[in-house]
């Protein structure tokens, strides 16, 4: 009798309490081709407990985890790449957007996870659809359509979308905010002001509806005298339960930053720093990043302080990049303050590609990556020719970086979708 007859499959039973102890330190790549092993396995991988559970203890065991950053290319395919978060810069994986959409999407990353929305494309025949795509786990989520009116592009002041993570729950949310124009008076069952027309009422209103992933719902609010007149919609910051947007006054001269709480519901804005209003160019795209619990804003100068400058030491000042951080709790206390001072030197532009895991702001110095240590404020090398980084692109010496960078952590979230 052939042995192979007697051959048997082995078990790997384990029962499921030691199984999860076991499978929750694995690095995600590593849990989803246990999935593999056998369909206890790949049953209980997908369960909400262990994507829970493997959540909580990464988040626990942070700081002694990989650090990666991903690679966003922007090309027509929407290319993105985890790298190491060192200057080896070694690739852990490559993935494209697996649904079709304009290449001018909008786009906004948290905790692993990617939010795409074509809300900013219906010109161009799109439907206002937002998706959140796990690019690690290859499951993505139609978020059910926002209870916001769609107003008409001239019915429509401006509008913006926020995404960000809630670490306390353990929650994504989308946050989506629009402000009609003040002729327009949409009949609508989103009735914020009891008046017959409460745009004309309140010009300065505004809707606001966030989403939740974990309930998979969306809930209405309203807010009054907000005096943005205009706004950065491409870009958005989501920091400790905070939106953040870049806005204008009505003439276009200054800038202010736009937030939101999620905590408090309270929609709220802060002028920048008014040394940088006085003295400072605004950077032609106006940048805020994360910066640990709070945002930065970047702006480029030519001299340091006309206050303390030594003019004999330059005649014109040398190009520089100033970072300032927003401190403050509560909303009467906010204020900035001046985080550090980047000298740029030849080949160096000003243009801010993203920040480090430890918040160091990366620029471009010619073809190769720099970033800004922000206890000796000098610039090191991070990455030698970003060439390698994109071998199916070619740059030209001193052409503008082909991509953005942010840092990135992994999570099972949406693989029980």
């Amino acid at each position: 009798m052939s042995l192979s007859k007697h051959r048997s499959i082995p078990s790997y039973d384990f029962p499921e309490a030691i199984l999860s102890e076991i499978l929750k330190r694995l690095p995600v790549k590593y849990v989803l081709r246990c999935r593999a092993v056998q369909k206890s396995w790949y049953h209980l991988l997908r369960t909400s407990m262990f994507i829970s559970l493997h959540c909580n203890y990464h988040k626990m065991t942070a700081h002694v985890n990989p650090k990666y950053l991903i690679f966003n290319y922007g090309s027509p395919r929407r290319l993105y790449t985890v790298r190491s978060d060192d200057a080896q810069s070694q690739e852990y994986c490559t993935f494209v957007y697996p649904l079709d959409l304009p290449p001018n999407a909008w786009s906004a990353q948290s905790n692993g996870l990617i939010c795409v929305s074509t809300m900013f494309n219906e010109v161009l025949g799109y439907s206002p659809k937002i998706y959140i795509w796990n690019p690690l786990v290859q499951k993505f989520k139609i978020v059910p359509e926002s209870p916001l009116p769609r107003f008409t592009f001239e019915e429509t002041e401006w509008k913006a979308l926020a995404f960000g993570f809630l670490p306390e729950i353990n929650d994504y949310v989308v946050v989506h905010v629009v402000k009609p124009s003040s002729t327009s008076a949409p009949e609508c069952d989103f009735e914020p002001y009891s008046t017959e027309d409460p745009y004309e009422q309140y010009p300065h209103s505004v809707m606001i509806v966030v989403y939740s992933l974990n309930t998979n719902s969306w809930k209405k609010i309203c807010q009054d005298k907000v005096f943005v007149d205009h706004m950065c919609t491409s870009k958005s910051v989501f920091v400790n339960g905070t939106a953040f947007w870049v806005g204008y006054n009505c003439d276009m001269q200054c800038q202010l930053v736009m937030f939101f709480d999620t905590k408090t519901n309270i929609l709220g804005h802060v002028t920048v720093p008014s040394l940088a209003i006085r003295h400072f160019r605004q950077l032609d795209r106006p940048l805020i990043l994360p910066y640990g619990q709070s945002i930065a804003y970047f702006v480029e100068g030519d001299v340091i302080d006309w206050d303390d400058y030594d003019y004999e030491d330059d005649d014109y000042g040398s190009p520089h990049l100033d970072v300032w951080v927003l401190k403050g709790e509560m909303i009467n206390e906010l204020s900035w303050e001046k985080k550090i001072c980047v000298r740029l030197s030849e080949n160096v532009r000003a243009r801010v590609l993203g920040t480090r895991n430890n918040g160091e702001p990366i620029l471009a110095k010619s073809n190769n990556l720099i970033s800004c240590d922000l206890n000796t404020l000098e610039p090191h090398d991070f990455v030698e020719s970003y060439d390698r980084l994109t071998p199916h692109y070619h740059h030209k010496e001193g052409s503008r970086s082909p991509f953005v960078i942010h840092p990135f952590v992994e999570t099972l979230k949406l693989l029980d979708v």
